[in-house]
């Protein structure tokens, strides 16, 4: 009976209390910024009459028999949804649009944070909000400032002064721009402003300065003949003929840019070094003079594992009527040898019907198996290379051979920008198809078996297509340079001769003298193999088998798509200046105190930049209203004034400029957020408190009826 004269008791004080918040939301339905509060209840102890308990094999389980003791307060936050705004005729009236809070701090230095952006200046030239708290950013110019919490003072800089200099700190060096000859006519606003091309205006002791900010300044001299070139362009003659002069505190030592550039090396990767790979290249010109290039490419893969190293003899026999294949055991030092004969008409499946058909009970061999052949119709290639090429051919060996490839890229240009390229390699099997391609800053290089680095460069160029920052060099590219062979035919002698001319990846030559040719006449033709060595078949020794790369390497390394970026790449120290000159206000260095603001137009952009434009300072940048984040905002305390307070559950807060990509808000100027508050909720809200009140109060009533009938027994 008493415990439900408890229960309405707590229901009528949680009720009231939300008809306090309800009753503090509507007085604030036109307070600047304010954030409605929002209730929550919460039931309290309950007590145990029957404890709960399981079934056995003969009962069932019992559930628990409890009564309440009522409810209770469980929060009361603020609603920190965004409300609408409001216009007005103040310039230093700001609203957030998103998120975040203004900072403010009091007199004892306490740092708050509100939605209420009614500023104003007041006469030591501070921004304040209503109750004289400075609204907190950056003061002065904030141009490559961080966010702070410094208490912004507008500060326009006196007009009476005949030094005609500035000094102001641009990427950490003290930068000082003067007058040759500084008079009363050369106090002005020198703006410095990126162009594609020199100009510069000047009026009224304003002075705009256009240049490329991203050309790579390597001296003084350069940058100042940069900033002249501008000034002729623009036909500006300085006040009493006076020049321009730049003073730099302190010059790194070389000033210059870096290119960036990055390497790959030791990209190590397993291919089966199995296989006899020729490829060769034929040049001659047809009938118009014009040039005709033509490729063979026949390889071999042996079915099963090599106990010996073997190599493959190919001769070309017109009058052929089949191609036949006969072995050679391996004797001595020289290993077992294939020789095989092939006429005009030779398929890769014929090659392999007569290595198979070899079934000679005396001699053990290896099985091989033709994977293509393509030959042109020249007769001067198939005769002079497959018929008289070095005894031998090419070696075939077994097991795995490790083989590792890199190359270097850099930036063709100096600077910082060439950091933001990708370049990609890709591989494709065949020859002629190296290619290079841009998709906005990522480069794919086509890789195919006869890439030369000078291809790769020269594909680069013209996919650039003038573009100087996209025109990259390649250079130390292993992987890309093959030993080459090539045949000249000497026709001076009867029957004719070849030499072969081996060069290899260093450069170093070694030439060969052949045997007769009557047939052959003219053409260069490069043949190139996997195990970069020349000579008879005895040269080839275990030792001398090298890590060359074939075309089923350059599969593995460049299919794998290895990508490489440009880097530590860095504008020259002028450049850097150059790039951050912004407002230079000429004149002797003294504040005569702050003038009137009423001298200069104030202008509040959507990043919290004040900015004001001066008739002889020009364009002044005067201080930056920053924003304070939170993690959790409805942790965060109110205490009055549309002031928030820092507290353990909102987390510390972290400062940033407006509308920049940290999330906060950007600030509007002329421009006041109104209060949340919703009158229909609040209304809906006193509504339903009212009921719950009366409902509790009636508890209480009947509560006490209850106890008068229990009274009256005793009668």
């Amino acid at each position: 009976m008493v415990k439900s004269l408890y229960s309405g008791v707590s229901g009528l004080k949680t009720h009231q209390s939300k008809m306090d918040v309800i009753g503090n939301n509507i007085a604030n339905v036109n307070t600047t910024g304010f954030k409605a509060g929002v209730v929550t209840f919460k039931d309290v102890y309950y007590q145990n009459k029957i404890n709960p308990s399981s079934g056995t094999s003969t009962l069932g389980g019992v559930n628990p028999a409890q009564v309440g003791y009522g409810v209770r307060l469980n929060s009361t936050v603020a609603n920190m949804t965004q409300s609408g705004f409001t216009y007005t005729d103040s310039k230093w009236d700001m609203a957030l649009d998103g998120e975040g809070f203004f900072q403010v701090m009091d007199g004892s230095g306490n740092i708050y944070y509100t939605r209420a952006g009614a500023f104003s200046v007041d006469a030591d030239g501070y921004l304040v909000n209503a109750s004289g708290y400075h609204v907190l950013g950056v003061t002065g110019d904030s141009n490559g400032v961080e966010p702070s919490s410094e208490a912004i003072r507008i500060i326009i800089p006196d007009t009476d002064a005949h030094a005609s200099s500035a000094t102001k700190k641009v990427n950490g060096v003290n930068v000082t721009l003067s007058m040759s000859a500084p008079s009363d006519n050369t106090d002005m606003s020198v703006t410095f402003t990126p162009a594609e091309y020199p100009y510069a205006t000047y009026a009224n002791g304003i002075l705009n300065i256009f240049f490329n900010q991203d050309e790579q300044y390597a001296s003084e001299d350069a940058f100042e003949q940069a900033i002249q070139k501008a000034l002729d362009a623009g036909g500006v003659t300085l006040p009493d003929d006076c020049t321009l002069q730049f003073e730099f505190e302190s010059i790194p030592d070389n000033p210059e840019a870096v290119i960036a550039k990055n390497s790959i090396t030791g990209l190590s990767f397993k291919t089966t070094n199995d296989s006899c790979m020729f490829h060769e290249t034929y040049s001659e010109t047809d009938a118009t003079g014009a040039p005709i290039t033509k490729h063979a490419y026949i390889g071999f893969a042996t079915s099963k594992v090599l106990g010996d190293k073997v190599a493959v003899q190919i001769d070309y026999d017109a009058a052929a009527t089949a191609v036949s294949a006969a072995f050679t055991a391996a004797t001595g030092t020289a290993p077992g040898t294939w020789k095989i004969t092939v006429n005009a008409d030779s398929t890769a499946e014929e090659i392999n019907a007569a290595i198979k058909a070899q079934t000679a009970a005396n001699i053990t061999y290896p099985e091989l198996t033709c994977t293509n052949y393509v030959l042109p119709s020249d007769k001067i290639t198939r005769a002079t290379v497959l018929g008289n090429m070095e005894t031998g051919g090419a070696l075939l060996t077994d097991g795995t051979d490790g083989s590792s490839g890199g190359f270097d890229l850099a930036a063709t240009v100096a600077g910082e920008y060439a950091n933001n390229y990708k370049v990609t390699f890709a591989y494709v099997a065949g020859f002629g198809k190296t290619n290079a391609v841009w998709n906005e800053n990522e480069l794919t290089i086509t890789v195919c078996n006869d890439t030369s680095v000078a291809d790769i460069n020269d594909k680069i160029k013209t996919a650039a297509r003038g573009n100087e920052k996209k025109i990259l060099t390649m250079a130390n590219v292993s992987g890309l340079l093959n030993n080459s062979t090539e045949i000249s035919i000497d026709t001076s002698v009867t029957p004719n001769k070849y030499n072969i001319i081996v060069t290899d990846p260093t450069g170093a030559q070694k030439i060969i003298t052949g045997a007769s040719d009557a047939a052959g006449t003219g053409g260069t033709t490069t043949y190139r193999k996997p195990d970069g060595t020349t000579g008879t078949a005895a040269d080839f020794t275990e030792e001398t088998v090298t890590s060359t790369w074939n075309p089923q390497m350059r599969e593995a390394f460049y299919g794998g798509n290895p990508a490489i970026s440009p880097m530590d790449g860095a504008d020259s120290f002028f450049t850097g200046v150059a790039k951050s000159l912004s407002t230079f206000a000429l004149e002797d260095g003294r504040l005569g105190g702050p003038q009137p603001l009423d001298s200069c137009d104030v202008v509040i952009q959507t990043d919290g930049t004040i900015v004001g434009i001066h008739p002889v300072h020009g364009r002044l940048t005067l201080g930056r209203v920053d924003i304070a984040l939170f993690e959790n905002p409805n942790g965060l305390s109110q205490v009055g004034g549309t002031n928030f307070a820092e507290t353990v559950a909102s987390g510390s807060p972290k400062l940033a400029t407006a509308g920049g990509d940290s999330g906060a808000g950007s600030i509007l100027s002329n421009t006041l957020e109104m209060s949340n508050v919703d009158l229909s909720q609040e209304f809906t809200d006193m509504i339903t408190t009212q009921r719950g009140f009366q409902a509790n109060s009636r508890v209480i009533t009947v509560s006490d009826t209850m106890l008068e009938e229990l009274l009256s027994l005793k009668r």
